[in-house]
């Protein structure tokens, strides 16, 4: 399979976990070292332990919030060697209570890691 759609692939599959609560499905996609700056958190995120901390409470925040909806754009994705970067946006939006809106920038760095590619670092922002 060509690589671009394996780490498309991942993307799917981390988004459609948040949506369902599955953070182990998240977690899996990671590389042990990984980092993450998140939309709504104002502190990098970096490691194992702390990536499961704040994927528990993520899961909270989406609890205290309506329905969710979240539509990904197709991700560009350029490869060299051993690392991959994935760029995209994804429009998301929460129902009452609590309802939220918005669009988020998204680049991922993935490593391939005995064969399998594991997201490095993980960073949003909001688009202006």
């Amino acid at each position: 399979m060509e690589q671009s759609k394996i780490i498309k692939g991942i993307i799917t599959s981390i988004f459609d976990a948040f949506q369902s609560g599955d953070t182990g499905e998240i977690e899996k996609h990671l590389h042990d070292e990984a980092s993450v700056w998140d939309v709504f958190t104002p502190e990098i995120i970096i490691g194992r332990k702390n990536l499961e901390d704040f994927h528990n409470r993520d899961q909270e925040q989406k609890e205290s919030r309506g329905k969710l909806s979240i539509m990904l754009e197709e991700p560009l994705v350029r490869e060299w060697k051993d690392i991959a970067v994935a760029t995209y946006c994804l429009e998301f939006e929460y129902q009452e209570p609590n309802a939220l809106k918005g669009k988020v920038r998204i680049t991922d760095v993935f490593v391939l890691e005995n064969e399998q590619w594991k997201i490095f670092h993980h960073h949003e922002g909001v688009v202006p």
